[in-house]
């Protein structure tokens, strides 16, 4: 019986990290999208009025409280991503390859 708890234990922690991942992964989408969307915008405001219009807007997409999408966690993971204090450079994507 030891190693089914074994196994269940790891598959327990397993499912939490895929959560996690998850999150994570959704807020990240959020966040590329909003930079296809308003790039231009965001790049031409400071760096408090970009994070305040981009947490307005994961506000809107993922309140619990009438979002589009609800989900508490992606939104509190971009609260707190996009909270005053915290500063990131945007890392341009590189430019597609061509083949000969």
């Amino acid at each position: 019986m030891s190693a089914d708890q074994d196994l269940n234990t790891a598959l327990g922690t397993l499912k939490e990290k895929l959560e996690a991942l998850k999150v994570m992964t959704d807020a990240n989408q959020f966040l590329v999208e909003m930079l296809r969307e308003e790039g231009d915008a965001l790049r031409n405001m400071g760096a408090d009025s970009a994070r305040a219009m981009l947490r307005r807007k994961a506000r809107a997409k993922f309140s619990p409280d009438g979002g589009i999408a609800p989900n508490a966690e992606v939104l509190a993971l971009l609260e707190q991503s996009l909270s005053n204090g915290l500063e990131a450079d945007v890392i341009p994507f590189p430019a597609p390859r061509r083949l000969m």
